[in-house]
């Protein structure tokens, strides 16, 4: 199992898709989000390679946690995950390659 890391834009992402959710979503719905997460950062713990590689950056790979939002990652130099951020599908495609470096 590798150690995860999460990045500040992927903490800032995580709270502002729960507050959009919080307006949008039932409890029942948010919860089911956040397990969802929970478990696609345990899943990637413990296979790096499960997400699919995003075909823009080959150093990221791609997971999805629920129908219109991926969490993307990347393997560092010290052998950890990093979460670099959540991303909504509904967003212009453009502005997640300024998001990934």
């Amino acid at each position: 199992m590798k150690k995860v890391v999460w990045s500040v834009k992927a903490q800032k992402n995580y709270r502002d898709n729960l507050l959009y959710l919080k307006e949008f979503w039932t409890k029942k719905e948010i919860k089911k989000f956040m397990k969802a997460v929970d478990t696609a950062v345990v899943n990637i713990s413990q296979n790096p390679y499960i997400g699919s590689a995003y075909e823009e950056n080959i150093h990221y790979r791609k997971y999805l946690i629920v129908e219109q939002i991926y969490l993307y990652y990347r393997l560092t130099e010290k052998d950890e995950i990093l979460l670099a951020s959540f991303w909504n599908n509904y967003q212009n495609p453009e502005k997640l390659k300024k998001f990934l470096p």
